[in-house]
């Protein structure tokens, strides 16, 4: 391998001019320089697939090359040809990252070397430049980063981390609760599915500044296609009035049975996430087009603020998956509007809009933003709880009460004859989901300075996922 430096200093008039060496190799020709030629500019270094050939092997070259940065700049170019061992330990890494994103060729180079009795010389290499760290540790490490940045803590990074953490918990309480809704869920379950990834993804994941937990369009997913899916046996009181069209959902009638089905729908989804990420199926999701998601985005958003006009409108909207049954439910129940629900609907929507813009506008007021949220709960709870005739005689609805203590063992009510009822669901809400969490996690790396590996991602995901459920 090659090591290209290319440096902003201004060289004197002229060009490098190729030539090619003898054995295939690259030659540059670079008229000589005033003294300080290469004074001045950062270095960008680069690679090239070609190695410096007889005597220009291990020696620096000043070249000069007009890149167009500017209309009159030339800017200089220093190469630096590597050592025939430093090139060829290049050649080993690169062929092992190679390796390791591609399982079935790393097994091939593995039968074929056993097969035609070379010496696999990578583990060598690869136990060189580790130091004095054990395959073992080696592996621990990449399978569980906290060992990696969890002694590298400060003090003012745990002072950090702790304001980060009781703001998110704070903030995540009402958020769960509303996506826990959204899927048919109790509240209580949303909360649980907040808690628990979340603490399981500190010891495998690699973001750290990702918040693992219920989404919206997961929790749309979810909601619709496990509507329909408890049989007779399971919730007959659904069947006995009507099926669909009695207008009631499986989870309001039996809501015990439709946990267990969420509960075993979030299990496949991290069996299918483990299982891509031992596979090396991260990438596939390259390959979903940003019109598919851009719709289904859209789409979920019309349809998430639908179902919940109910709630400023002061009456119950039945559920639906076409928006003109929405918009039809919402014609049919004006007759039962409530104006207290709406003013207070009203009042908090344009709040959040107001603060949402203030914070943009005013660098001053930027944390008042994520804030926003917050405050409105907490206004709402006071004003619920002060006032006993909102909830009396206004019709303000409320989340009542929740249960304490710790979250229950679900894996006793599991049943593989569900795995097929649930399959459909669990896939979609996969690939979604691993979608959504890896662009938020690549893009916070990106402006932190570090990098996610999509396999990993996948791995933590799903870990979080199988525990969670």
């Amino acid at each position: 391998r090659t090591q290209v430096a290319v440096s902003s200093g201004r060289p004197s008039q002229g060009g490098p001019r190729p030539e090619r060496a003898p054995g295939g190799g690259a030659r540059w020709r670079a008229p000589r320089g005033p003294p300080g030629a290469m004074a001045g500019g950062g270095m960008a270094v680069v690679a090239m697939n070609q190695c410096l050939a007889g005597e220009h092997t291990g020696r620096r070259i000043s070249l000069q090359q007009d890149l167009d940065l500017e209309e009159d700049a030339n800017d200089s170019v220093e190469m630096k040809g590597l050592s025939p061992e430093k090139c060829a330990l290049a050649s080993e890494i690169l062929l092992e990252r190679q390796l390791a994103s591609n399982p079935m060729k790393a097994y091939a180079k593995v039968c074929t070397n056993q097969i035609m009795g070379h010496d696999d010389t990578a583990a060598k290499h690869l136990k060189r430049r580790g130091g004095d760290e054990s395959v073992s540790t080696r592996f621990l490490k990449s399978l569980m980063p906290i060992l990696t940045w969890l002694p590298n803590l400060t003090c003012a990074t745990v002072r950090a981390d702790i304001i980060a953490g009781i703001t998110v918990g704070v903030m995540v309480i009402p958020q769960s609760m509303s996506y826990g809704a959204i899927a048919g869920l109790p509240y209580i379950n949303g909360m649980y599915s907040a808690c628990v990834p979340t603490l399981v993804y500190a010891f495998f994941g690699q973001s750290r500044q990702l918040a693992v937990g219920p989404v919206a369009m997961v929790s749309l997913l979810v909601e619709a296609g496990l509507r329909g899916v408890l049989t007779e046996d399971q919730c007959p009181e659904w069947y006995e009035l009507g099926g669909e069209a009695s207008g009631r959902s499986q989870y309001e009638l039996c809501p015990e049975e439709y946990i267990k089905l969420a509960c075993m729908t979030a299990a496949v989804v991290g069996v299918m996430q483990i299982v891509g990420s031992i596979c090396k199926l991260g990438f596939l999701v390259s390959f979903l087009g940003h019109p598919v998601t851009s719709g289904f985005t859209s789409g979920a958003a019309i349809i998430i603020g639908l179902s919940q006009l109910k709630y400023i409108l002061g009456y119950d909207i039945p559920k639906s998956q076409f928006v003109y049954d929405s918009i039809g439910n919402i014609a049919q129940g004006l007759g039962n509007f409530k104006f207290m629900p709406f003013l207070l609907g009203c009042f908090f929507l344009a709040y959040l809009i107001g603060n949402k813009k203030l914070a943009q506008k005013y660098p001053k007021l930027r944390m008042m933003g994520p804030l926003g949220p917050l405050v409105s709960c907490f206004l709402g709870t006071m004003l619920v709880w002060g006032i006993p005739a909102l909830r009396d005689a206004l019709h303000v609805k409320y989340v009542g009460y929740i249960p304490s203590g710790l979250m229950p063992i679900s894996v006793t009510g599991f049943r593989l004859e569900d795995v097929a009822k649930v399959f459909p669901t669990a896939l979609s809400s996969c690939l979604i989901g691993y979608m959504e969490s890896i662009a938020i996690g690549k893009n916070l790396a990106s402006k932190h300075g570090y990098e996610i590996e999509a396999g990993q991602e996948m791995l933590a995901l799903g870990i979080s996922n199988l525990v969670g459920s």
